[in-house]
């Protein structure tokens, strides 16, 4: 059954909806070979997550709101930290792009994987009201077959991570896995596709029915939040603040953000191609963040062009 399916890295949150475990598995599932719709799956479950995060807080209005609008909301309010906020729109973003741009970059989208279950993580620490909860290490998907070096030493890196925690007996049944997959004939590799495509398909026609009835599920929690005694919301408030402070990013999720950040601030930033290592220097007149910067100290994430240079003297 397609509702019995996990995800690698969500499952903790069927506890607050199957839908949630849902989602995040179809975007896993797409990585390897669409990341496009990696990244649309990965905005649906930030706008859900948003929901739900009005909801539970007394801000919900309804289902068709953007996104957009239903996050400066929560800023206004303060019902989401920072730290989280970043996060959020980080997810939207990205989702955006993929959706209008359809730019095919499987690193953008395996870093809004990873960045997407740290939302969750903050989400269960603070709503489950379980500052200590430890979801595990993050388990990376397949790899692309034109996956770029940098993508496949990051992907090797979360690997070997992950393979670090296992227990002797799990590394290997994850090894027998893998080679048995990798020896496997050309008709039992068709008969284990279309078993798999299935088993997606049908995850994905559960996702979409699941829809209306959250819609009720929410407006029913946004009574409930919304009258809920000032010293409830307090302590609520405590808890997410709490769990905000253990939002833990890897460089390459929090170059996402940071890129993006000066992206927005008119900077031409590209963490990937704009490196001191891959010949780029500072232009004359342009607003240019070149990363790994040589310094005494060691690499700097990112030097200014001369055009910044020159308001800073």
């Amino acid at each position: 059954m397609a509702s019995e399916a996990a995800s690698r890295n969500f499952a903790f949150m069927r506890v607050h909806g199957a839908q949630f475990d849902r989602i995040g598995a179809l975007a896993e599932r797409y990585f390897t070979d669409d990341p496009n719709t990696c990244l649309i799956k990965l905005r649906q479950f930030g706008e859900l997550l948003a929901q739900e995060v009005a909801a539970r807080t007394g801000l919900y209005v309804n289902a068709n709101e953007p996104q957009s609008d239903l996050l400066r909301r929560l800023r206004v309010e303060r019902a989401v930290p920072p730290q989280a906020l970043d996060l959020f729109h980080q997810i939207r973003i990205a989702g955006n792009e993929a959706t209008h741009a359809h730019a095919e970059d499987h690193s953008v989208a395996l870093g809004t994987l990873k960045i997407s279950r740290e939302l969750a993580i903050w989400f269960h620490r603070g709503f489950g009201k379980d500052p200590n909860f430890k979801p595990g290490p993050f388990t990376p998907p397949a790899r692309p077959e034109d996956a770029t070096a940098s993508l496949q030493a990051e992907l090797d890196r979360l690997k070997t991570e992950l393979a670090e925690t296992l227990s002797d007996v799990d590394r290997a049944r994850a090894d027998a896995e893998e080679a048995r997959r990798a020896h496997e004939s050309a008709e039992e590799r068709a008969r284990r596709i279309a078993e798999e495509r299935q088993t997606w398909e049908e995850l994905a026609r559960e996702a979409e029915s699941d829809r209306n009835a959250l819609a009720e599920e929410h407006q029913a929690r946004q009574a409930v939040a919304a009258a809920a005694p000032a010293p409830l919301k307090a302590e609520l408030a405590m808890y997410l603040e709490r769990a905000a402070e253990s939002i833990k990013l890897d460089e390459a999720s929090t170059r996402l953000i940071i890129d993006r950040q000066l992206r927005d601030r008119g900077w031409e930033v590209d963490t990937e191609t704009l490196r001191y290592a891959n010949g780029t220097r500072p232009a004359k007149g342009s607003a240019m963040a070149i990363a790994e910067w040589p310094t005494d100290s060691g690499p700097a994430d990112y030097c200014p062009s001369s055009k910044d240079l020159e308001q800073l003297r």
